[in-house]
C-alpha cells in the first residue's frame, strides 16, 4: 500500500479486531520485528510499518545541527508529519483494519517521536520507545513543561547499556535521561517500565522493539 509516497505494509490478520501498532522505519525492519514478535509468542496484533519517511526531519521535534562532520542536521518537521500521519495514512490503513487499541512504536529518532506524539495527538493509547533518542537537546523540559494529550496507558522504554558511552558529549546523556523520563511517569502514576539491555544502539533492534510490543500488549489485559 503506498499512501502520500510513503510504503506502509502490514502484518497480521486484518480480519480480527485486534491491537494495531504502528511502526516507523528506516530500513526496513518491519518484517524482523515481526517475526521476533511471532518467536516471542506475542499475543496476536497487527503491525503497520510505515516506511520512506525523511528521518531526520519527520521524526524529530524541532531542528538540530550536525552532530559531528559528515552528520545530517535534523529538520524539526515532527509536528508536519504527525498531521500526515493523522490525517491521512492511519485513516485509510484502518479503512481495512478492525482496531482495538492503537499503539505507537519506534527506535532510535522514531522511538523519540512515538513519545513525542502523546502530547500532540489522541491516538495512541499507548507508547513503545525503543533507544529512544532521548539525548535530543530540551526533550525532558520538554516534557516537564506539557501535558499529555490523553494519558498513555502504558509506556515502555528500553536502551542498550553502552549506548551513553560516546565520544560526542549530548549522546552520553542519554541513559540519565531515558530514567529520568522513567521516573518522572511512575511518579505520575502511569504504567511505565524501563528496561536495560546488552550492547550499544546499533544491536538487537528488531528483537528489543518485539520485546516492547509483547510487554505492552501484555498490558492491555491488566
Amino acid at each position: 500500500m503506498n499512501i502520500k509516497g510513503k510504503n506502509i505494509n502490514i502484518f497480521g490478520d486484518i480480519s480480527k479486531s485486534l491491537p494495531v501498532v504502528y511502526l516507523h522505519t528506516v530500513h526496513s525492519e518491519g518484517y524482523a520485528v515481526w517475526e521476533q514478535c511471532r518467536k516471542m509468542g506475542t499475543r496476536k496484533f497487527v503491525l503497520v510499518e510505515v516506511k520512506d519517511v525523511n528521518w531526520n526531519d519527520d521524526m524529530s521535534p524541532w531542528p538540530l545541527g550536525k552532530l559531528f562532520p559528515g552528520d545530517e542536521s535534523c529538520g524539526g518537521k515532527a509536528e508536519k508529519w504527525l498531521s500526515v500521519l493523522t490525517q491521512e495514512i492511519i485513516p485509510q490503513t484502518e479503512k481495512e483494519l478492525h482496531v482495538t487499541k492503537r499503539f505507537i512504536t519506534g527506535y532510535s529518532l522514531a522511538g523519540l517521536f512515538a513519545l513525542w506524539t502523546a502530547f500532540n495527538t489522541d491516538l495512541f493509547d499507548a507508547v513503545i520507545s525503543g533507544s529512544g533518542s532521548f539525548w535530543y537537546p530540551d526533550f525532558l523540559d520538554y516534557v516537564h513543561r506539557h501535558e499529555f494529550m490523553k494519558t498513555p496507558e502504558s509506556i515502555y522504554l528500553s536502551l542498550g547499556d553502552k549506548e551513553h558511552i560516546s565520544k560526542i558529549q549530548l549522546l552520553t546523556t542519554v541513559e540519565d535521561n531515558t530514567r529520568s523520563l522513567y521516573d518522572h511517569f511512575r511518579k505520575a502514576g502511569i504504567n511505565t517500565i524501563f528496561e536495560l539491555n546488552n550492547g550499544n544502539h546499533f544491536q538487537q533492534g528488531a528483537w528489543r522493539l518485539a520485546k516492547g510490543i509483547k510487554w505492552s500488549l501484555q498490558q492491555i489485559a491488566k
